[in-house]
């Protein structure tokens, strides 16, 4: 597998908060099933606060495309996907 940082654009604010809303009700477990599949699993996620568009994940996944199948449930709230390979050790700073 490959680690792929993946840059999720929301369409738009409204967009954004659908997909909050879209999210309630669901535990932790079920998003994690979710996001796990044979070809590509969601390691970690960070939204951006406020009226920020962006969120950005660590994928572990064969190939971009594994990820965009992943993904194909949530298109009608992002734009298309942005994929940085990194097979490097992630260096994390604060």
């Amino acid at each position: 597998m490959n680690n792929y940082i993946v840059t999720h654009t929301f369409k738009s604010k409204e967009a954004k908060e659908a997909f909050a809303k879209a999210g309630e009700g669901i535990s932790e477990e079920e998003q994690i099933q979710s996001m796990t599949g044979e070809n590509a699993a969601c390691q970690m996620s960070w939204e951006t606060p406020g009226d920020s568009l962006t969120m950005f994940c660590y994928w572990k996944a064969k190939s971009p495309d594994d990820v965009n199948t992943m993904l194909a449930d949530y298109n009608e709230f992002f734009k298309p996907h942005q994929f940085e390979l990194t097979n490097e050790p992630i260096k994390f700073t604060a």
